[in-house]
């Protein structure tokens, strides 16, 4: 290697996004404004990490056919600690990055963490990576056929991606400062467990370089409708007519459920509205209240000016979880989880909520829990499912099809069972996002924490073999749902870690696995049907019924 290198120090400049939230913060707490102008390459390097780790695990312009594996101790003018860094050559742009490796796996998987540099192969001047934008200029000098809108579109994500990164770390190192307990500690410490697990995942996706994407949302409303800022989100209730809208539910009427599921909320809005106001000609549908505002009023104020959709004045107190759109109530409370439809950009979506998902959803529960209630092969594993209960979502059969499918995604509502229903006292409930999570005052993230409670109380001898029983324990409860639904019945569940809440013993092992969220599962149709379940009532759009074997 040529150790002839020549350090060039860059200026660190703010982008507008950047700025924008930097003034928002001025504004409000200047202690906050100060951290997050510390922690701004933190932020930008997080999603630099996502972006190298992903070209390099899908040979992305041949990057992972034109790295290598070097020592850190030839490169010993830079700021790197690993032993190991990743070389990654981009010969049409003359440029060569460097990663240092925290991390190595199967399927040549690696993982990565900055600071980053990148050296000008015909200088030989070595700077620091700033921004995740500079490794896609790299990209795209490789293979200008991929300049086009898209990659425009993504280097605006990366920048708004890598701006609430800093937003959300910063806002962490600021709230946080005080405390020093492993994470798992805190949380299981909460009033509301689960919730705090959820708002505790401060980086979002682990891979996705859109993972804090939030577009569509200025920095005040990324703060108050983000998990990571644990604000109060104050849920719109809205009157939809019936003539207006498509039900479904799990085993009673819909209007009957959602009485059920807030005994209050019907006699709070008679208060409200006139005696003569008919009820029984509308159905109850929750809206958050950024998809009020920036939608309701524009797509559908001729409806509201005829009174087909009428805006409440009671509010209901929620708070967002990790998929921004899925929004619990704080413990003791134990009404519904709600899935509401956002237009906002997020890790890669518009996360408006399809037709099919708030009327298969009930169907799906059902299927579900008759398969689980009846087929002893489950009976040994400790996972269920999260029923999903009723779902409405607005249906104008006059709006022409594209039109129609579109405002009908942009209004609906699913309720989802409280998961403080569904467990003992004893007890706590996280999402597995969290089991990685760390923080900056303390860097034991919960799975570890666990695993040593487990190792403490079985009295084992080490942790290595502690976390392999510990890790069967677990595999063994998710693998005994998903992989029989999947083989016997044709049904795929998603059961990633978002779509999951586990609780663990105060022995430190899974209790039981809840998988949730039938949104994205496929089933072979022709299978399920074999086995003795139709499907003929799933709603008409269906994207979750599929004929492949792939």
């Amino acid at each position: 290697m040529n150790l002839n290198l020549i350090f060039k120090e860059q200026t660190l400049k703010f982008n507008k996004e950047e700025q924008e939230t930097y003034l928002f913060l001025q504004q409000h707490n200047n202690d906050w404004a100060n951290i997050f102008k510390e922690m701004i390459l933190q932020g930008r390097d997080k999603v630099t990490q996502r972006l190298v780790t992903s070209m390099h695990r899908e040979n992305l312009v041949k990057t992972r056919t034109q790295s290598k594996k070097i020592l850190s101790r030839d490169l010993i003018m830079l700021d790197i600690s690993t032993t190991h860094i990743l070389e990654i050559q981009f010969p049409q742009a003359k440029q060569t990055l460097y990663a240092p490796i925290t991390g190595e796996h199967a399927f040549d998987r690696i993982d990565v963490e900055g600071p980053f540099y990148i050296k000008d192969d015909i200088t030989n001047t070595i700077t620091r990576v700033h921004h995740p934008n500079e490794i896609l200029e790299c990209i795209l000098i490789e293979a200008p056929d991929l300049k086009n809108a898209a990659s425009d579109q993504f280097q605006q994500d990366l920048i708004n991606s890598a701006t609430n990164m800093t937003f959300a770390m910063s806002y962490q190192a600021l709230s946080m400062q005080h405390d020093s307990a492993p994470l798992f500690n805190i949380i299981e410490n909460s009033e509301d467990s689960y919730l705090r697990s959820e708002q505790a995942i401060i980086e979002g996706h682990p891979l996705h370089p859109g993972a804090k994407l939030r577009k569509g949302l200025n920095a005040l409303q990324t703060f108050l409708y983000s998990s990571e800022f644990n604000q109060p989100i104050k849920l719109k209730i809205v009157l939809i007519h019936s003539k207006l809208s498509r039900t479904m539910s799990l085993s009673k009427d819909y209007d009957t459920t959602v009485h059920q599921l807030f005994p209050d909320l019907i006699k709070q809005l008679e208060n409200e509205f006139t005696p003569n106001f008919n009820f029984n000609d509308y159905h109850i549908m929750i809206v958050h209240p950024w998809q009020l505002d920036d939608v309701l009023h524009s797509d559908y104020q001729a409806e509201v000016d005829k009174k087909l959709i009428i805006e409440a004045k009671h509010t209901l107190d929620y708070y967002a979880g990790l998929s921004f759109r899925t929004l619990v109530p704080k413990y003791p409370a134990m009404s519904p989880h709600i899935k509401l439809s956002t237009n906002v950009h997020i890790t890669g979506e518009i996360r408006t909520l399809s037709e099919q998902t708030t009327h298969n959803g009930p169907l799906m529960t059902r299927i579900l829990n008759d398969i689980l209630e009846k087929d002893v092969i489950f009976k040994s594993y400790a996972s269920t499912i999260i029923d999903e209960v009723a779902g409405i979502h607005f249906y104008n059969e006059q709006d022409e099809a594209d039109y129609q499918t579109e405002r009908s995604e942009q209004l609906g509502t699913l309720f989802r069972k409280n998961i403080y229903q569904m467990i003992p006292q004893e007890v706590t409930p996280m999402i597995p996002s969290s089991l990685v999570a760390t923080y900056p005052f303390n860097n034991e993230s919960p799975i570890v924490t666990l695993i040593k409670r487990y190792q403490s109380a079985a009295s084992l001898s080490d942790f290595e073999s502690s976390a392999k029983s510990w890790v069967e324990t677990y595999s063994k409860a998710l693998l005994g749902l998903v992989i029989p639904l999947v083989t016997k019945y044709g049904i795929a569940l998603e059961a990633h870690l978002q779509n999951a809440i586990a609780t663990f013993r105060k022995d430190g092992l899974l209790d039981t696995m809840y998988i949730r969220d039938f949104e994205g599962l496929r089933i072979d149709k022709a299978q399920l049907n074999e086995m003795g379940y139709s499907t003929s009532h799933f709603h008409e759009k269906s994207r979750i019924l599929t004929d492949s074997k792939t």
